[in-house]
């Protein structure tokens, strides 16, 4: 079993830089276009996809629907599976945040796996939810699945099963994922990771 996991495709608040988080923003015409070039390309590789799960948020979810439309396949959203909770900060940029916010952003940046932002989730908790749901589904299927969810939820995720800290460095600059991008996890990682949190570790 493969876990394909892909971030959704572009929204005008990522060519403005704004925080989206749980902010419900729909693709814009790239990135429709983005997930029909998705949706192409794991039917013209043959990708073999049993089902899709998608974040229920509106750019997630039209992603997901594009791409299982194209492979013939159902498409299930998953509250988990939803962008991380930004709180206060939704709709700013980052460089204001860290002008206006100053020694909360420094504390946040430095220890973001468990500080919160104001009003939102930490790395953690949107770890903890993401494994929740790759559990969900590992107890549903068989055969291989496409998961379309956001950019936070990936980073969190990918850092994790790398053994990597929640650096700056690690999640936006190695881990970072594009819009429309395919992530390949094989069952093995995912099943080590979900016990490795239950440790505490």
């Amino acid at each position: 079993m493969k876990f394909y996991l892909v971030r959704h495709g572009e929204t005008k608040w990522n060519v403005d830089k704004k925080i989206q988080g749980t902010t419900d923003v729909p693709l814009n015409e790239k990135g429709i276009r983005q997930a029909k070039e998705l949706a192409q390309k794991l039917v013209a590789e043959g990708y073999r996809i049993d089902r899709a799960y998608t974040s229920p948020q509106l750019r997630a979810a039209e992603t997901a629907r594009i791409a299982a439309e194209a492979l013939g396949i159902e498409c299930i959203p998953l509250r988990e599976l939803i962008e991380m909770n930004l709180g206060e900060w939704e709709g700013s940029n980052w460089n204001l945040i860290e002008e206006e916010y100053g020694e909360m952003y420094y504390h946040w940046n430095t220890n973001r796996r468990y500080v919160k932002t104001p009003g939102g989730e930490c790395y953690n908790e949107v770890l903890e939810r993401t494994l929740k749901a790759l559990s969900y589904i590992l107890q549903r299927e068989k055969g291989n699945v496409l998961i379309v969810t956001h950019s936070a939820v990936l980073m969190a995720l990918r850092c994790y099963l790398a053994k990597r800290p929640f650096g700056e460095t690690e999640m936006v600059v190695q881990f970072k994922t594009q819009n429309a991008q395919i992530v390949e996890i094989k069952e093995a990682a995912v099943r080590e990771a979900i016990e490795r949190f239950k440790r505490g570790e």
